[in-house]
């Protein structure tokens, strides 16, 4: 288990997107804008901003994360607040799209487990 370190909390309201830290000031769960039934859409592009210190952070689709854990769409958010939301495990695979790295993170709600891949681009962004 990693732990997630201000998990829960709102993203800052200069954000580009609506949702809750995973792990504060890097990973994020986020609203998707324009998405409105559970699941995701196969391989899409990893959601991202950059704050005004320059860093850049990475956010995980709650709609396509809450139907691979097979919850509802808000209560992702109540899980990641509750702290039930895990993150298992976090490693390299190899890309499979184009990129030049990859990583698969595993995610957990009770005895349900979700496997997001995240790919960087030949820039090295995810």
């Amino acid at each position: 288990m990693i732990p997630l370190f201000g998990q829960g909390k709102p993203l800052p309201p200069d954000c580009p997107y609506e949702g809750q830290w995973l792990i504060e000031d890097h990973m994020f769960l986020y609203r998707p804008r324009n998405q409105t039934t559970l699941g995701g859409s196969g391989t899409e592009m990893t959601a991202g901003f950059q704050k005004p210190d320059g860093k850049w952070c990475f956010g995980f689709n709650s709609m396509a994360l809450a139907w691979e854990l097979r919850v509802g769409s808000e209560e992702i958010f109540e899980h990641n607040k509750r702290k039930t939301l895990i993150l298992e495990n976090v490693g390299p695979i190899p890309a499979e799209h184009g990129g030049t790295a990859a990583k698969v993170y595993i995610f957990r709600v009770g005895d349900q487990t979700a496997r997001v891949v995240i790919e960087a681009g030949p820039e090295g962004t995810a």
